[in-house]
């Protein structure tokens, strides 16, 4: 595996010259947790790489990879924790059995790489929102554990980023495309890219943090992710964050691929990329007059249900992240209701449900997108809801 590391690294720094700050922080003679903000697909290549001679870690990681030879084997050999993809059907038992292993991997003396967003970057900073996943892990981590914080900047608009190619990434297509820059450029002459590794001790921060809402949480989290490299976090933690104001954008700093000629010179900014926040607040409207009451108010309770708020407070144009506060679980189980409960409803991907409406719409069989539904879904319905014979 050492092996492997090495021939990694070594390409990598082919392109990437990282400038690596307070190394320090990661000696600890107890478990390490690792929270660093997830700018672009190759951030974790890098930290596994680049951090090897400081730290074993074991990330936390899709699923996906274990189903690809050779990933398969190294992700084992990382011993890797895998976690569920956000559009495969939400499981709670499912969703323990993630925090329990990263808790038990710790209080075995193990150092886990895990990032808050669970995503790449939507938007040229970090955006947490109401992920649970760090704020449910840290609250039973073992005493003993040291978290450690970390900035990465200038990524954000390297191929590996959704920044780079509208929004559109694919871990396969970008790898053999790297290897391709690489051998185009005879190895040693390929341009480089500057990147910023930044770590901070945030144990005291956390600790206190852990014990507010999921809110604030996230707001420190946020807070530090995007805060101007050069400013310093107080060593006592406020009690007041600053809800994700004055963040640190990244401007547009495209790097040519081949020493001979420059591929991005004509490289634009995306206008707008799928499930940043500026598309989160960019909704339809639709005629509901026509559409019985019942249906509405039966999804408006469920919601009341999911995330226990006052009922006065959801309103047919309510945004289900943006307002409501919902995470990819709160997605797939509303998604998993409405299904399940309306007999006509479609398949409308996840990513297309961003506000009450779209709920409504849905459950009449309106959307205008429709996934082609799987076998093991039908399957999940009649267990759930009984919806095939619904339909009988």
């Amino acid at each position: 595996m050492k092996i492997i590391i090495l021939i990694y690294k070594f390409f990598l720094k082919r392109r990437y010259k990282l400038e690596i700050k307070n190394t320090e922080i990661l000696k600890h003679n107890w478990p390490v947790l690792l929270l660093p903000n997830h700018v672009a697909l190759v951030d974790p290549q890098i930290l596994i790489t680049f951090l090897d001679k400081y730290l074993n870690l074991s990330p936390v990681a899709s699923e996906k990879f274990f189903n690809v030879p050779i990933l398969k084997q190294i992700m084992t050999a990382l011993e890797t924790i895998p976690i569920w993809e956000m559009e495969a059907w939400a499981d709670t038992e499912k969703v323990k059995k993630v925090f329990n292993d990263v808790t038990k991997a710790l209080k075995n003396w193990k150092n886990i790489l895990i990032y808050p967003s669970w995503e790449i970057y939507k938007q040229g900073f970090e955006s947490i929102i109401w992920k649970q996943a760090v704020y449910n892990i840290v609250k039973n981590m073992p005493e003993n554990t040291k978290v450690v914080g970390l900035r990465q900047k200038w990524l954000w608009w390297s191929m590996w980023s959704k920044a780079y190619n509208w929004g559109k990434t694919g871990f396969f297509a970008l790898f053999w495309k790297w290897v391709f820059y690489v051998f185009a450029n005879l190895i040693f002459f390929v341009p480089k890219r500057k990147v910023n590794l930044e770590f901070e001790d945030i144990t005291k921060q956390i600790n206190l943090y852990k014990n507010m809402s999921l809110w604030e949480f996230n707001s420190f989290l946020e807070d530090f992710f995007n805060t101007n490299p050069l400013k310093i976090i107080p060593s006592q933690p406020s009690l007041k964050p600053k809800g994700r104001s004055n963040k640190f954008e990244e401007k547009a700093t495209f790097v040519k691929h081949f020493w001979f000629y420059n591929d991005v010179k004509n490289k634009k900014e995306p206008e707008i990329i799928e499930w940043s926040l500026k598309d989160l607040k960019n909704t339809k409207n639709h005629d509901l007059s026509q559409i019985d009451e019942k249906i509405k108010n039966k999804i408006i309770e469920k919601i009341v249900l999911i995330k226990e708020i006052d009922k006065k407070n959801i309103l047919e144009n309510s945004k289900l992240i943006v307002d409501l506060f919902f995470d990819s679980l709160d997605l797939a189980e509303i998604k998993s209701f409405v299904q399940a409960n309306f007999s006509w409803s479609s398949n409308t991907p996840i990513t297309d449900l961003k506000t009450v409406w779209d709920l409504i719409i849905m459950a009449v069989g309106q959307s205008e997108n429709v996934e082609k539904m799987k076998n093991c879904e039908w399957k999940k319905f009649n267990e759930k809801g009984n919806l095939l014979d619904k339909l009988v």
